[in-house]
């Protein structure tokens, strides 16, 4: 696979994904003159990286449960092959 398609699968991938439609600086507000607009800038601002963290978390956690229904499904396939491949029949030997 080379370089190229690599990068093209990528941005098909964050395309089709559609996590957020809106645009990534264009909520920010000017700075205001007054010290109380800028701790509703301040305030603005501690919101959104709240949201961001919430969505990080949120996708992480998503990750972990898929990872952890992989591994039981592993595990559980592992268990069911040393089953068969130690039968009662096997362990006797006379």
């Amino acid at each position: 696979m080379s370089w190229f398609q690599l990068a093209a699968g990528l941005i098909r991938d964050a395309m089709a994904s559609g996590e957020s439609t809106e645009p990534a600086q264009g909520t920010t507000p000017l700075p205001p003159a007054d010290i109380a607009g800028i701790v509703n800038v301040i305030d603005h601002h501690r919101a959104e990286i709240d949201k961001n963290f919430e969505t990080v978390v949120a996708m992480l956690n998503m990750q972990k449960e898929q990872r952890l229904r992989a591994l039981r499904i592993q595990r559980s396939s592992t268990h069911g092959q040393n089953r068969r491949t130690i039968s009662p029949r096997c362990a006797r030997s006379e």
